[in-house]
């Protein structure tokens, strides 16, 4: 997260907007290296130069944590205007205004962007610290605010050459730091995703940054970063408060490490660390040019429309508009696929994917949620070999696509086969070690298999986690493993014994229940209209909701423990009200509420 302007997707978002001018007749030119897509209407040097400050970047980071294999799940796309007046027509908006950016940075669940304006070259900062997060979130377990922002911001002011990399240049709100102000190490590390001083504009979170930053520079510069992964695994998993984990990881007392960290500012130990290619590193990586047509160049600048929550409508009709000029544009029917589904639009998505996978598409995210809409559309397709097929041909044309290794997993686990099952979800994990939604699926697999304590050591990780949806779900399945416990002769239940079916008018067994079972099917979000709530049978609600023309009925489990946002407690009068719902399925059009959004 950045203090400054920022532009994350937002799901579902319909408002209109005008519609930018097209590209025009500019002649527009895609590069492809081994990691990323540049695609720019600057010439194909200037194509080829971003690319390689950002296989330079990656490089960079590899150099620092001292990882030779780095990964990438969601594949990266930078788009390149060639002057300011271009880039404003995708800029995220503000208060009806467009926002005055040199970049900005698009994260979704298929596709990441990053734009850059290359007549303010210099002024990437701010892309570049985004880029860091993406990095982290890739590749390392869960941190915390400080080193995650901390470590951005390290990275942001880093410069690149052909063989020579600069990092750790000092940023320039350290001038705060300068003038007198104290660090106070504690109120630091306890910061949370959640606190105040992170979310809220102001003095503290400014200084929140820049002591993060401050922090992490001296982790780096003093060699201390696996003693900073020992502190994140007593903190994160062994769950230690924050004084006993900076002794135990540091060796130090809080107070002794904090005047460390203030000795070396203040005896300009600061350093900036030089790389280059000929003593300690080198970037090799194969580049391909080609000229983009100008139908393919609408299709790419109408898939950055779609990432940026202002101008959905705008790409839904750039899209439209490429397909009635050309119906065998492949990107253009994957774009327009994705907007669909993403509105829960299934039967206008699918047509769109079945077009883009007959005319070829090298697209992984084609065949994925190709693969996706079979499980939403028959939640008994899970098992089906169509399924497996199409996700299969995913993983082949993309073997970092952590997604498609997770559905595969749950695939897999439906059908019975456990071990299968288990490595996909377990190399999704690898691939996207931050994403809490697998960690989760994993722990319910786990809980499937009667593998209770397995399941109990993970999903206790998960509940303390900043992702409300998937600590929301860990609980739930935390509290059933308790009561199993509660009520089973035999507490160890890692041998409990597997369910099976019992005659009507059959004995039931005197044996332990199983441990519960719970369905891994993937989270959804829902927005749409609350028209009624029935709490007829406390202490549990079914919302009557109303979206994209259809009638949705979602429970809510425990009106007292729901989680809710935008509203102080649950009220059962609820009526002609705009929601957003995190939900898990349990029918076509029923779920099983995680959290609730009143908006």
């Amino acid at each position: 997260m950045r203090r400054r302007s920022l532009c994350h997707i937002l799901l579902l978002l319909v408002t209109v907007f005008s519609i930018p001018a097209c590209a025009g007749d500019v002649q527009w030119v895609e590069v492809r290296t081994d990691h990323f897509t540049v695609i720019t209407d600057a010439g194909e040097k200037n194509a080829r130069h971003v690319a390689d400050r950002f296989e330079q970047m990656r490089a960079a980071f590899g150099l620092l944590f001292g990882r030779a294999s780095i990964n990438q799940p969601v594949p990266l796309e930078i788009v390149a205007f060639r002057n300011t007046k271009e880039i404003r027509q995708y800029s995220p908006m503000f208060q009806g205004k467009v926002v005055e950016l040199s970049g900005f940075f698009q994260q979704a669940e298929d596709k990441d962007f990053i734009a850059v304006d290359m007549s303010q070259e210099e002024n990437w900062q701010t892309v570049f610290h985004e880029y860091a997060h993406v990095l982290l979130n890739s590749n390392f377990q869960p941190t915390a605010p400080w080193f995650d922002e901390g470590f951005a911001e390290f990275l942001s002011s880093m410069k690149v050459a052909p063989g020579d990399i600069v990092v750790g240049q000092t940023i320039p709100d350290a001038a705060f730091l300068m003038q007198g102000n104290t660090l106070h190490l504690l109120d630091l590390f306890r910061v949370q995703h959640h606190s105040e001083t992170y979310n809220v504009s102001g003095a503290r979170r400014e200084m929140f940054y820049v002591q993060s930053w401050l922090v992490v520079h001296y982790l780096f510069d003093n060699g201390r970063i696996p003693q900073t992964s020992t502190y994140f695994h007593l903190t994160n998993d062994q769950r230690l408060s924050v004084p006993e984990a900076v002794q135990q990881a540091f060796g130090v007392p809080p107070a002794e490490l904090e005047k460390q960290v203030l000795a070396y500012l203040r005896n300009g130990k600061v350093k900036v660390m030089r790389y280059t290619g000929k003593e300690k590193f080198s970037v090799s990586y194969t580049a391909t040019a080609r000229p983009l047509g100008p139908l393919e160049t609408r299709a790419d600048l109408a898939d950055l429309h779609l990432h940026s929550q202002d101008y959905v409508p705008a790409a839904i009709k750039e899209f439209e508009e490429v397909l009635q000029a050309d119906p065998n544009q492949a990107d253009a029917q994957r774009g327009l696929g994705y907007a669909y589904l993403r509105n829960h639009e299934l039967d206008k998505a699918a047509p769109h994917f079945q077009a883009a996978a007959k005319l070829g598409s090298r697209d992984a995210r084609v065949y994925y949620y190709s693969a996706v809409l079979m499980q939403e559309s028959n939640h008994d397709a899970m098992t089906s070999p169509e399924l497996a097929r199409d996700v299969r041909r995913a993983i082949e044309l993309d073997p970092q696509y952590a997604d498609a290794y997770a559905l595969l997993g749950e695939s897999l686990i439906s059908a019975g086969k456990y071990q299968d099952g288990e490595q996909n979800l377990r190399h999704a994990m690898q691939l996207a070690p931050r994403n809490e939604m697998f960690r989760l699926n994993f722990g319910l697999a786990l809980m499937n298999e009667q593998k209770v304590a397995d399941a109990e050591a993970l999903l206790n990780s998960v509940a303390n986690s900043s992702d409300l949806v998937a600590a929301g779900h860990a609980r739930e399945a935390l509290a059933m493993i308790q009561e199993y416990k509660a009520h089973s002769a035999h507490p160890d239940v890692d041998d409990a014994p597997a369910a099976r079916e019992v005659a009507i008018d059959e004995t039931p067994p005197t044996e332990p229940e199983p441990a519960p079972v719970i369905a891994s099917a993937p989270a959804k979000y829902l927005k749409g209209t609350l028209t009624a709530v029935d709490c007829s049978a406390p202490p549990a609600a079914v919302l009557t909701v109303v979206s994209g023309g259809e009638t949705f009925k979602m429970k809510v489990q425990n009106t007292d423990l729901a989680i809710l946002i935008g509203a102080d407690e649950f009220s059962c009068s609820w009526s002609k009200q705009k929601v957003g719902i995190n939900y898990r399925p349990t029918g076509t059009t029923e779920g099983s509420v995680i959290s609730l959004e009143i908006q």
